[in-house]
């Protein structure tokens, strides 16, 4: 009855609102089946089917995680159980976002979606192998609580509901008097839930770069570089691709004076470039000897698999619009030609 006495502004900012706390409610459910399906049983099973790690990488810190939005969806209950027509919610959510608890749901978050995709990789790949494991999905996967998702889609839901405040927040605002209190509690609250997704993006981007370079790094074989008498293979004789941020990965084509063009993987590094030579799983870093003809003889100069940035500038290739030159200045000058797939890839 009262909810028909509601002009269309505020009748839409009820609407929302009730969004919000409906939307909360079915994501603690959705943690909850996660845990009593999957990862409780997992986890106390004698035999188990998925060891200790990857069962860690997947569920790092559910019960936290769980306990985080029970809170949330408590407060959400208890005002509804006052006003059953709710109405400032600002204050609320910034006690939620704000402050202590906004950097309890930032870290928990990140804790565990920051290596959800290795991990569910992970477990797609055991999962081909491994008969019992895939059974034992299956038949969960089944139960009716699921409604028909699957466990990467359930876990899913942790960076999906984070995605949700700041939606759903703006909207509350926008049906809020712009000048009032309450629309500056919420634009508050909106702001922290826009800073706690963004910090939640860039963890995940660090441990994937991270995983990245390890598999990089498990790949390298550096023996051929390692041979050759040069300051650059003395000054990176302990390279460790892990101790540094990938920017960019790519394969592109390098133009060898008087040679076949060679198929390189480029690394672009904060601070240098690194040419690698797949062979079968392995990746070779090794030095290439290029013959420049002169007036009196071919004159041997070494073009260098790693290349310092500040070292280098490019030059585009005025009759091929996929291709570029790569110049160092370094202690022995050399121009590397490389050509990409495409022009829009040579941009990237």
């Amino acid at each position: 009855d009262e909810r028909r006495l509601l002009k269309p502004k505020e009748m839409k900012r009820q609407d929302v609102i009730n969004e919000l706390f409906h939307t909360e409610r079915t994501h603690v459910r959705n943690l909850k089946i996660l845990m009593r399906l999957f990862h409780q049983p997992l986890r106390l099973q004698q035999e188990p089917v998925l060891g200790v790690e990857l069962l860690d990488l997947l569920f790092p810190n559910l019960e936290e995680l769980l306990e985080i939005h029970q809170s949330f969806n408590e407060k959400m209950k208890r005002r509804r159980r006052q006003e059953p027509l709710v109405g400032d919610i600002g204050k609320m959510m910034l006690d939620m976002l704000d402050g202590e608890s906004g950097e309890n749901l930032k870290r928990a978050v990140a804790t565990f979606c920051k290596n959800q995709s290795i991990a569910l990789e992970s477990l797609k790949s055991k999962q081909k192998k491994d008969q019992k494991l895939a059974q034992f999905l299956a038949e969960r996967e089944m139960d009716p609580l699921c409604r028909r998702l699957q466990l990467k889609d359930m876990v899913a839901t942790v960076f999906q509901r984070l995605t949700k405040y700041p939606l759903l927040l703006e909207n509350v605002a926008k049906h809020t008097a712009a000048a009032s209190e309450e629309h500056a509690r919420l634009m508050r609250a909106l702001e922290c839930s826009k800073r706690i997704l963004a910090h939640v993006n860039q963890a995940v981007r660090e441990a994937e770069n991270q995983h990245r370079l390890a598999e990089l790094q498990r790949r390298l074989d550096k023996s051929a570089f390692d041979k050759v008498e040069h300051p650059v293979s003395q000054a990176f004789k302990n390279l460790d691709l892990r101790q540094h941020r990938l920017l960019y990965e790519g394969p592109l084509v390098w133009r060898l004076p008087r040679q076949k063009a060679i198929e390189v993987q480029l690394l672009l590094l904060e601070d240098m470039l690194v040419l690698l030579q797949r062979q079968d799983e392995r990746l070779l870093l090794r030095f290439h000897a290029v013959h420049l003809p002169t007036a009196r003889e071919d004159a041997k100069l070494t073009h260098c698999p790693v290349l310092t940035l500040q070292n280098v500038f490019t030059r585009d290739v005025a009759t091929d619009c996929k291709a570029f030159f790569l110049v160092s200045t370094a202690e022995q000058h050399a121009m590397y030609e490389f050509a990409a797939a495409s022009a829009k890839e040579k941009m990237k």
